[in-house]
């Protein structure tokens, strides 16, 4: 299939400087109150303990059960927290922490919606959440892909955010990109995304988000018994993995995965065309027995291995 050049370009930078994406899929919970640290700490799978204005923290809210209601990224401002917390998630996560405000100071306001969010992928993200701030926009360093990473939001009015991140962008060989960039990105990278590899169905453990957003150090939290059980247990039945696939076009959202006796062991979730490998990867989530790295399996008749992230 066809090399999107741009897709390329903007990849390469996140490897090399930076990709910098505007984000229009996520709204932003604003917490206030003396105890909104402490009180969200009890309730989300990273440590918030020690945050302080300018950090940023990646977390899941998960249920009494250990499913994921929501993942998102939590930004410190001096008199309050920003919740950014993908759109289709926004209203049970609400709920589901306003129903464990008790008589903590603590208060939600409503969905906000004056936010320009963007998100910074790659070893010169830094220097976009300084240029943020400088230019009167808040954010902190928080690392999606492995390759670096920020996150700075600004209200909509603000103009000189905009051009600030556009000039540093492209003064360090950045690029700013597309979605489907940053689709082509995370899925070389296997970072999983809300509503596409997993929903509120979900263990952390079956999207491989373990390392990533949950802390098992930390205090308890709501839903921590059971997250902590998977964990000790060693594994869940199904999980997310890379697919190098060898076919000419793009396996569909939800093409099922078989392995090599022909029975079915998956379905596809996100698929695209890899600059960096020049070949097609996918994500699927699979049967654990099908999920170590060099397991071959098909995918529309087209063989297909399980690959690890590069």
């Amino acid at each position: 299939m066809a090399k999107d050049e741009a897709v390329e370009q903007a990849v390469h930078a996140a490897r090399t400087a930076v990709l910098v994406v505007g984000d229009e899929e996520h709204s932003v919970l604003r917490i206030t109150g003396e105890d909104r640290t402490t009180w969200l700490n009890g309730l989300v799978t990273c440590d918030l303990a020690g945050a302080k204005v300018g950090d940023a923290a990646y977390g899941l809210a998960v249920s009494a059960k250990g499913r994921v209601i929501a993942d998102m990224t939590i930004v410190f401002r001096e008199r309050d927290a920003l919740v950014v917390v993908p759109r289709s998630a926004a209203t049970e996560l609400r709920a589901s922490l306003e129903h464990y405000l008790v008589m903590e100071d603590a208060e939600i306001d409503r969905e906000i919606e004056g936010f320009s969010i963007f998100v910074a992928h790659g070893p010169r993200s830094a220097e976009i959440l300084e240029a943020a701030r400088a230019a009167g926009g808040y954010g902190g360093l928080v690392d999606a892909t492995g390759l670096g990473g920020a996150i700075v939001l600004a209200d909509h009015s603000n103009g000189t955010f905009l051009a600030a991140i556009a000039e540093v962008t492209a003064r360090v060989g950045g690029v700013i990109g597309s979605p489907a960039a940053w689709d082509a990105l995370r899925i070389e990278r296997q970072v999983v995304k809300f509503g596409r590899e997993f929903d509120m169905k979900t263990y952390p453990q079956e999207a491989g988000l373990e390392a990533r957003a949950i802390s098992f150090s930390k205090g308890c939290y709501l839903g921590q018994e059971v997250v902590c059980m998977l964990e000790l247990r060693g594994h869940v039945k199904r999980k997310i993995v890379g697919l190098k696939v060898s076919s000419d076009a793009l396996p569909s959202i939800g093409a099922q995965v078989f392995d090599e006796s022909g029975a079915s062991v998956g379905a596809v979730t996100s698929a695209c065309f890899s600059p960096t490998n020049g070949a097609i990867l996918a994500l699927a989530m699979v049967k654990r027995a099908a999920s170590a790295a060099g397991t071959h399996l098909k995918i529309d008749g087209s063989p297909a291995e399980v690959v690890e992230a590069n």
